[in-house]
């Protein structure tokens, strides 16, 4: 059922995504309004045991370069599995562990990593470089997709306290168009990047949360 979904998914942003994720099964309805039920949350802590190794038992990495999944949005983070699965999104490591899900385990496992709180990471950030950062993000209208805080919301990550390395590595990967969103609109907005706006970027986005 999830493959016959999958070239919808790739033309469609925002409520039209989450509604076609539903469609398809990602996620119970009453999710569109308000946070997963807590059945789902702890069958995805389960199932997240096999998770832990990499992204943190509640979903905060400390291992640099690797992403931590908690706070993220349920449908960024079970759009993204589906990415892995389908071979759009490729990591050696992601392979093996998204091969078997189901839709279910999917929407299990983002139910889980949403419920948890994020942690700001640790990193050596530079006063000035943040503050450069901030004023880029408005330059370049980073909040008008991920929120004032860069929380993100529906298919649009978080980026507030993300590892640095990460952020700079994904950042770097749009302008270079070896990585993509849904509908080309993070690939656009990196493009014009230049190498110092990518820092001051990934180091004010490391800069937020708590």
């Amino acid at each position: 059922m999830l493959a016959r979904y999958t070239g919808v998914l790739a033309r469609l942003t925002g409520a039209a995504l989450a509604a076609a994720l539903l469609a398809a099964g990602a996620a119970p309805a009453c999710w569109a309004q308000g946070a997963p039920p807590a059945s789902k949350v702890e069958a995805g802590r389960e199932k997240s045991k096999a998770c832990a190794a990499c992204h943190g038992p509640d979903g905060n990495s400390t291992i640099p370069g690797t992403p931590s999944l908690a706070g993220q949005p349920v449908f960024f983070t079970h759009w993204q599995l589906i990415k892995f699965q389908d071979g759009r999104r490729k990591n050696e490591p992601m392979q093996p562990f998204v091969a078997s899900l189901s839709s279910d385990d999917m929407a299990d496992l983002a139910a889980f990593y949403a419920a948890q709180k994020p942690k700001r990471r640790p990193a050596p950030l530079d006063p000035q470089k943040v503050e450069d950062g901030k004023k880029a993000a408005v330059f370049y209208q980073c909040t008008s997709c991920h929120r004032v805080h860069l929380e993100g919301h529906e298919q649009i990550p978080r980026l507030a306290g993300q590892d640095l390395d990460y952020l700079r590595k994904m950042i770097r990967a749009f302008k270079e168009k070896t990585a993509s969103d849904l509908d080309g609109t993070m690939t656009m907005a990196a493009v014009p990047l230049s190498d110092s706006d990518v820092e001051v970027l990934a180091q004010f986005c490391a800069s937020l949360g708590e």
